[in-house]
């Protein structure tokens, strides 16, 4: 029940997640089925006025049949356009079935279901499996084709020789099981393939992430840093803020390692990692660089204040060098930033630890 339930539309699959990542796949491929589909129902359909001109049929077959190219010309163009997937499902059942009320009208009109017209009926069918939808929309398409048929067989008593009658019933209902199999089967390796891709991407990001995560604190990592800085800098400039660099440095780490142990200093850097992080914005960052050292980027709309709370925050004594550009300013390479910064932890040190200080605004 649960594949047969994946595979009755077109746009179900097993989670949300991957439902989202396949949409516009979905979107993509629903236009090329439909432009195809119009391209081949126009070669069809061309084919068949030829070769009822060659065979020297009614000039009704002919024109039937020029008319339905230019409808299956004007579908394939208009399917390059549209960007929604039940809108193009639609459009290529609007051509199916238009064509097949056609051949349905052919019939009536001359008394007879030729075997070229019986042909053209099963080539209807056929090409149901070159739009990728699901198993729904194709047993929409093939169900109004099988009505028109069927009911425009079956209106009119005597009208048909019954010969013909379970002939075109056979036709149909095999041309519709083989259809509908196609479907079917091209659904399963369709999203089979888009759920591998879809674990595939899902595990490239997490595994980029994870090069890019400190695995001790979960914080970023200096390889983060150096890669976004600049795209960093750049988002809050057209947000109209300037930029802070800070450098947090634990104090007397290497003091606390030699009396408590590693593990000890390790369980104060996660919580170091965590109170400095709960002072951040979703768009800023923390950074560990090595050590006990942190970096902190952040906008520079009160970032003083800030910093100051998260020494408070912070039950260890920390001491941080802040550097500045604000938006206005040329953009200082993180290199240079990150020497002003330093130098401004230098001088938080050399003053009693435990404080901020900020690099004057210049080169460094």
């Amino acid at each position: 029940m649960k594949e047969l339930r994946i595979l009755w539309s077109g746009g179900d699959f097993a989670g949300s997640e991957v439902a989202h990542y396949a949409s516009e796949v979905m979107g993509r491929e629903a236009r090329q089925g439909v432009f195809v589909l119009g391209i081949l129902t126009m070669v069809l359909m061309s084919g068949f006025a030829v070769l009822y001109y060659l065979l020297g049929m009614t000039s009704g077959y002919q024109y039937t049949f020029v008319v339905l190219a230019f409808l299956a010309l004007h579908v394939a163009v208009s399917a390059r356009r549209v960007q929604d997937v039940k809108a193009l499902y639609l459009l290529a059942m609007v051509l199916l079935a238009l064509s097949g009320l056609a051949c349905a009208l052919l019939a009536h009109r001359y008394g007879a279901f030729t075997a070229t017209l019986l042909s053209t009926i099963v080539l209807l069918f056929m090409v149901v499996p070159l739009v990728p939808w699901g198993l729904r929309e194709a047993l929409a398409a093939v169900s109004v084709m099988y009505a028109i048929f069927t009911g425009s067989s079956l209106s009119v008593e005597g009208r048909f020789a019954p010969e013909a009658v379970w002939t075109l019933q056979f036709l149909m209902f095999s041309a519709a099981v083989i259809s509908l199999s196609l479907v079917c089967y091209a659904s399963m390796i369709r999203k089979g393939h888009l759920e591998a891709r879809f674990d595939l991407a899902a595990a490239n990001e997490k595994l980029a992430r994870a090069s890019q995560q400190d695995a001790l604190t979960g914080v970023w990592n200096r390889r983060f840093l150096d890669k976004h800085f600049e795209d960093i800098v750049q988002r809050y400039r057209a947000q109209g803020h300037g930029c802070a660099l800070s450098i947090v440095d634990v104090d007397r780490f290497k003091q606390l390692n030699d009396t408590h142990g590693h593990a000890y200093g390790d369980e104060v850097l996660r919580d170091v990692a965590a109170a400095l992080s709960a002072e951040l914005d979703a768009d800023e960052y923390l950074v560990r660089v090595g050590g006990d050292e942190f970096v902190v980027v952040m906008k520079d709309d009160a970032y003083r204040a800030r910093l100051e709370r998260m020494c408070r925050r912070v039950g260890t004594s920390i001491s941080v060098g802040s550097a500045r550009v604000s938006a206005a300013t040329p953009l200082v390479p993180l290199g240079q930033l990150y020497l002003r910064a330093d130098k401004s932890l230098y001088e938080a040190k050399a003053r009693g630890r435990g404080r901020v200080c900020e690099a004057a605004a210049g080169p460094a």
